[in-house]
């Protein structure tokens, strides 16, 4: 007689995330906002979210929550991309006795180098993985499938479809982490010119394969072998769909991996095995240690490497439109947590689930923020309501109204957020953190800073 299988009973940990998620900020007297998983989720209009939990080295558990999406749904990892091109590229550079310091110059045939690098410094591997090479372009909008899409060269170049700047090598003496996906599309580059294989073909050779990562591919976007039901589309707000399902991405070492959180953990299970010294993990140890290196500003090759709480943290974002992503990995425990949202709001979701496994797992974590709630009439709060636009920009970023007595803000996409006042003139955004004090610019015009951006208010009649 036929018997269905038993799932195995979920581990405790993960009964305890999903049940209650540790809020970033929090105000003094109030009692903590602990949502459901599945509750934040819904308050965010998430489709879908998808997490993967690595202990000592091994899958732990992995679940999806939204609709139809499951463990096996595929997502766009962004960013998450160029920690796993970078092990490709590095392995690639060892197999081909190629120094990580050596000058690539030779290597990139068909470019324009008197454009591309007019100073003739040095283009190496370690300055590209590094994001100190001095390489411009940070990140990359994708396009969409029913248009034109570039090739590597191309946006390299700027020619063609190309929606982005040409990439370029400008001095950078001091050796500053200038983020550039532009540096890691010359990368993948090189790897094409020195293969004569596509990347995803020698990516998937390299890394892919010998991780066993069977459903994830660098392909700009999912072949027709992958079902259309069981990928992740990429939503905007509140589930409203990018045109297409997705955007797609050329600059496939940065921004264009599809993977699922657990088969990206097969990655970091092997990552973490090979700075323990594995010879036989799919990641050699000479490539991981290179990896892990400390370059510049806490990162080391496609890697961010801190000390958070006297522990070394690995991790990397990724924020791609229509899908946000994190990884953190922690080689002192063999533990990891890897976490993927399709949504353009999706930061809030992947932070309070990253966040509350920190503190479930009693991994290192980043100080939680404790505010004052500080009382705010609506004629206070005009004083900020407004029209927003980035320092030396036109476009509107957000606009702020009052709804006493807190700030609501709107970005064009339709995401909304609100602002909480901790101060004089100082207010935070409970979801994120962000925290920002409005001033009087040079000119008079009121200015706020998050971070390290600025935002000027824009008069009415302009």
């Amino acid at each position: 007689m036929a018997h269905e299988p038993i799932e195995p009973p979920e581990p405790p940990e993960q009964a305890k995330i999903e049940a209650g998620l540790v809020p970033l900020v929090s105000f003094e007297g109030e009692e903590a906002n602990r949502q459901t998983l599945e509750e934040r989720r819904s308050q965010l209009g998430i489709p879908a979210v998808s997490t993967a939990v690595l202990r000592n080295g091994e899958l732990s558990w992995a679940r999806a929550y939204g609709g139809t999406a499951d463990s096996d749904t595929l997502f766009q990892f962004a960013s998450l991309s160029k920690t796993v091109a970078a092990a490709g590229i590095v392995a690639l550079a060892f197999e081909r006795r190629v120094g990580l310091e050596d000058d690539i110059s030779a290597d990139l045939e068909g470019l324009d180098l008197a454009r591309l690098n007019p100073g003739g410094l040095p283009i190496t591997l370690r300055g590209l993985l590094s994001h100190t090479s001095g390489a411009t372009v940070s990140g990359f909008p994708g396009y969409a499938s029913s248009g034109p899409v570039p090739t590597a060269k191309d946006v390299i170049e700027g020619r063609g479809a190309t929606n982005t700047d040409p990439v370029a090598i400008s001095p950078n003496p001091d050796g500053e982490r200038r983020y550039s996906g532009g540096g890691y599309t010359i990368a993948q580059y090189w790897v094409e010119s020195v293969t004569g294989e596509s990347f995803e073909a020698a990516m998937r050779r390299l890394v892919l394969d010998p991780l066993g990562m069977e459903r994830s591919t660098f392909a700009s976007a999912p072949p027709a072998s992958f079902a259309r039901d069981n990928v992740a589309a990429a939503t905007i707000v509140d589930g409203q769909p990018v045109e297409g399902g997705w955007r797609i991405h050329p600059e496939q070492a940065a921004a264009s991996l599809w993977s699922t959180p657990s088969e990206y953990a097969l990655f970091l299970a092997a990552l973490l095995r090979a700075l323990d010294g594995d010879e036989n993990g799919g990641i050699a140890p000479a490539v991981a240690r290179a990896m892990t290196k400390p370059v510049a500003a806490d990162y080391g090759l496609g890697i961010g490497v801190a000390e958070v709480n006297g522990a070394i943290r690995l991790s990397h974002s990724g924020s791609n439109i229509g899908y946000k992503s994190n990884f953190m990995a922690y080689p002192a425990s063999g533990d990891a947590i890897v976490t993927v949202a399709n949504a353009q709001n999706g930061w809030p979701m992947v932070g309070d689930i990253g966040r509350t496994a920190n503190v479930t797992y009693g991994w290192p974590t980043s100080e939680l923020l404790k505010r004052t709630r500080m009382a705010a009439d609506a004629e206070e709060l005009a004083a900020f309501t407004g029209d927003y636009a980035r320092a030396g920009a036109e476009a509107v970023a957000f606009s702020l109204t009052a709804d006493p007595p807190e700030l609501v803000g709107k970005a064009p996409s339709g995401y909304t957020f609100r602002l909480v006042k901790t101060g004089e003139a100082t207010f935070i955004d409970p979801q994120d953190g962000q925290e920002g004090t409005f001033f009087p610019d040079e000119t008079g015009r009121i200015s706020v800073t998050f971070g390290d951006d600025t935002y000027v208010r824009i008069a009415a009649e302009e």
